[in-house]
């Protein structure tokens, strides 16, 4: 469960960063693309991973079942 939240939070805040440089920026349509995928990945797959990290942690803990 969170992983999956992290995993929404990280495409909602990759969207939020499209919307406010991205889409905005004085940028070809090319470079948008790959700035785009790029970022994409990057802030997804980040907080993807620290949400499953946590997530390891506090099972090891045995906080979460």
């Amino acid at each position: 469960m969170i992983e999956t939240i992290s995993f929404l939070f990280g495409i909602g805040f990759s969207w939020l960063v499209y919307e406010r440089t991205i889409r905005t920026g004085p940028f070809s349509v090319a470079r948008k693309v790959l700035y785009t995928a790029l970022s994409t990945i990057g802030i997804t797959g980040t907080v993807w991973l620290f949400g499953v990290l946590v997530a390891h942690f506090l099972r090891k803990l045995q906080i979460l079942g």
